[in-house]
């Protein structure tokens, strides 16, 4: 099993290489080092509640300025000692918290295309008992999935990027809008190219995404997003806090660790603080029956929540939050990126459509992207794919490689 991880190992060096470019041994085989001394370390002392320290180490890196904050910026860190920080540590911590912690899973831990853009290793589980005939007709839909959200979508949404500046209320809800939309598709994209790819070489993972945005309110939409996260700060925040505390604090210890994990700065603390209330608000809400208000502030939440979430200037995120108006500038500011980013940004937000009008639908009860995966979606997207294969923006892991 061993020899068979490692060669996994090294298959995802050069798949790493493939998508991400830059083939840097050092930044994967330092980490290696790095978790399988952890793994002896915790194996010798047992330390008590060292999962917390090792979750909250990115935050320390983080707040020393080691690391990158996770506002959507290329975030990888150019110490090799970092890189890949946030995710195996991660892991490691969820693994301990739940006493599954140990030396042979080093490898799946510190493989390379976790490292490079998740999911967080809760699980990395062999599946080559199932035939590679079965795998392929299974896996290989995500894997062109992958490719299109992340390419030919989330790339060339990058060039609308330069509204992150602009602070009136009008362009900044349309950049949190289009920034929502560029995150889940590169992201969710990689999560799926990586989902796939996996699977065809015969190991399960997570799922890292969940068709968050066929939901109805905002607590479906985070059981939707970034799963693996979820189920870390389930394990580690909310169960004990919980056990202890009134719901509305352990939503409050969660949404803040979360925020910490992402970057220890004034807008992820706001983002934090929003999120629990509004989580814990819904929860109110449903209890009451009240589940339109909940499915009407869903977009609301969603929305301001990104606004938050991208910008790291607090001078300019205090006046977007004031939520001044200086008129409609709009149509003139969205004609500066090229066609291929306008065509990108009509894509996706068809994308979402979909999930999102049909999401009560049998095709989408399972939330595991079957509607794209279809073979008239499939044909689609390969047909868009080569009409509109571009050079236009910037291709990297928003979340990973720190």
């Amino acid at each position: 099993m061993q020899k068979r991880q490692l060669a996994v190992w090294i298959l995802a060096v050069v798949v790493s290489y493939i998508i991400f470019g830059d083939l840097g041994l050092g930044k994967f085989i330092v980490p290696l080092i790095v978790v399988a001394s952890m793994a002896l370390l915790l194996e010798k002392f047992r330390l008590k509640n060292i999962e917390y320290f090792l979750f909250f180490s990115i935050s320390i890196a983080s707040l020393l300025g080691l690391t990158q904050v996770l506002t959507g910026s290329h975030a990888e860190s150019s110490n090799l000692l970092l890189f890949g920080l946030s995710f195996y540590t991660a892991s490691i911590a969820y693994l301990l918290a739940n006493n599954k912690f140990s030396l042979a899973k080093v490898l799946s831990i510190s493989n390379p295309l976790l490292l490079s853009t998740g999911p967080i290793a809760l699980f990395f589980e062999c599946i080559s008992h199932r035939s590679l005939k079965a795998r392929f007709k299974y896996y290989s839909p995500f894997v062109i999935i992958g490719i299109f959200m992340f390419q030919i979508v989330g790339s060339p949404l990058t060039e609308f990027f330069f509204l992150l500046e602009r602070t009136d209320v009008v362009l900044s809800i349309i950049f949190a809008v289009i920034f929502e939309l560029f995150v889940y598709m590169n992201f969710c994209g990689l999560s799926l190219l990586i989902y796939g790819i996996f699977g065809l070489i015969g190991y399960r993972i997570p799922l890292n995404f969940k068709q968050p945005f066929s939901s109805n309110n905002i607590l479906e939409f985070w059981r939707g997003w970034h799963t693996s996260l979820s189920q870390v700060l389930k394990v580690l925040f909310y169960q004990p806090l919980r056990a202890r505390f009134s719901t509305f604090i352990a939503l409050m210890g969660v949404y803040v660790a979360s925020a910490m994990w992402h970057g220890v700065t004034f807008n992820f603390l706001i983002w934090g603080m929003f999120h629990a209330f509004f989580f814990w608000f819904s929860i109110k809400l449903l209890k009451q029956r009240y589940s339109f208000l909940s499915f009407i502030l869903m977009p609301f939440i969603i929305v301001v929540g990104r606004l938050i979430f991208a910008d790291s200037d607090t001078d300019r995120l205090l006046e977007k939050l004031t939520f001044s108006f200086s008129g409609f500038d709009v149509i003139s500011s969205l004609l500066n990126v090229p066609t291929h980013s306008l065509v990108a940004l009509l894509i996706g937000a068809l994308i979402v459509s979909i999930e999102f009008a049909f999401r009560n639908t049998k095709v989408m009860q399972k939330r595991n992207y079957k509607f794209l995966r279809t073979p008239f979606a499939l044909l689609a997207l390969c047909v868009l794919g080569v009409i509109f294969v571009s050079n236009e923006g910037v291709g990297f892991a928003v979340y990973g490689q720190r």
